[in-house]
């Protein structure tokens, strides 16, 4: 275990990915988003992505959309010299609102299962769908991911200035 209080901090806003051979505490906040935590059993280092959609809208490609951003998360990571045979995967969010009729939490949390899957990627945590958002802080030198379920996403969790627990 790596002690949390000398690592850095990064706030990951919808539609970015962050991948570090330094350890950092990468947070998050999630509705309907996915968010896909990798971590490099071996070289002991991960990064995440936060993706609001399944697919792009036209010709639009970038990390907002599950089929750019989880494809792209692992091609960092093997640029920074992991294997997919190393990886470990977390997969968290695709909460449903009820005052919406949307599936996209539902098809955003399928996404992942299927192009991890394709990549031979385990899922060791599988936190998705319900009716309640979530914030997320995943530990990318330990593999460790700490989440909090939230029935009501406030506009301070939007910053990067959340602190985690003593």
């Amino acid at each position: 275990m790596i002690p949390i209080d000398g690592l850095n901090n990064y706030f990951l806003h919808p539609g970015y990915i962050f991948v570090s051979r330094e350890p950092h505490l990468i947070h998050t906040v999630l509705g309907s988003c996915i968010a896909v935590c990798l971590w490099d059993s071996i070289h002991k280092f991960g990064g995440m992505c936060h993706y609001i959609y399944c697919k792009p809208f036209g010709n639009e490609c970038n990390g907002k959309y599950g089929e750019v951003a989880i494809p792209y998360l692992i091609k960092l990571m093997t640029d920074y010299g992991s294997k997919a045979t190393q990886m470990k995967a977390h997969i968290v969010g695709g909460g449903e609102n009820p005052h919406f009729k949307s599936s996209v939490g539902s098809d955003n949390a399928d996404l992942a299962e299927i192009i991890l899957a394709g990549y031979n990627i385990e899922a060791v945590t599988r936190e998705v769908k319900g009716n309640f958002g979530r914030k997320v802080i995943f530990n990318s030198g330990t593999g460790e991911i700490l989440i909090y379920k939230i029935h009501e996403i406030r506009k301070d969790d939007w910053h990067g200035n959340f602190q985690t627990p003593n």
